[in-house]
């Protein structure tokens, strides 16, 4: 085989991966709706601790609701540009534990960032992130992205998982600047699911511990 034989091949090969991430994004942008079940695992280097959560994840245009039961109970709410984080109180407190509410409009963290991105506008997100390299696996393509220039510098690199038969989102893993790397696991994706609008307003209690950042 001639170098231009060789090269022309190459390039083809990497368009056609290349074309699976479009698609991928494409198709869940086109979503009216999307609900899937998630099991996140966080691992902080500096710390040396892991830890691991299960949970579902709902979004509409621009909204975000996501659950997640570990060691505790939390839940995100994305709505009108605001997020809200309730971390919910140890079971040995009973009915007299406090919910810890913090409502967040700027430094909003970078899973709701990376998840939004993702699912609303696949041009803004070829934007934000410049694929790497590509690693084949059977049915599925390894994504690997790394931020560009402009991007929040949180985020230190990306990785995607797709399956390459149906265009589903297995699995999206990041680095953030403290070195914890978070992946979240997907699975019973639903793109049309009744979802409503009320899942992703936040519903303060009396007894709820509220804080600003």
């Amino acid at each position: 085989m001639n170098l231009k034989a060789f090269l022309t091949g190459f390039l083809l090969l990497n368009s056609a991966r290349a074309d699976v991430l479009q698609k991928t994004l494409a198709k869940y942008a086109k979503a009216p709706s999307i609900q899937m079940d998630i099991k996140k695992t966080e691992e902080k280097a500096a710390l040396g601790t892991k830890s691991e959560a299960r949970g579902q994840l709902k979004y509409q245009k621009n909204k975000i609701y996501i659950l997640q039961e570990g060691d505790k109970k939390t839940e995100i709410f994305y709505n009108n540009r605001q997020l809200t984080l309730v971390e919910h109180p140890d079971a040995d407190f009973g009915d007299s534990g406090k919910r810890k509410v913090t409502q967040i409009k700027k430094n909003i963290h970078p899973m709701v960032k990376n998840l939004l991105s993702l699912f609303s506008n696949p041009k803004n997100f070829s934007k934000e992130f410049k694929v790497e390299k590509t690693t084949p696996s059977g049915d599925y393509e390894l994504i690997d992205l790394k931020p560009a220039a402009q991007t929040d510098a949180s985020v230190k690199s990306l990785q995607l998982k797709v399956k390459k038969s149906d265009l589903t989102l297995q699995e999206l893993s990041f680095t953030d600047d403290v070195n914890t790397r978070t992946t979240i696991s997907f699975s019973n994706l639903k793109t049309n699911a009744k979802i409503s609008g009320r899942d992703f307003i936040f519903k303060a209690q009396k007894n709820d511990e509220v804080l600003s950042e």
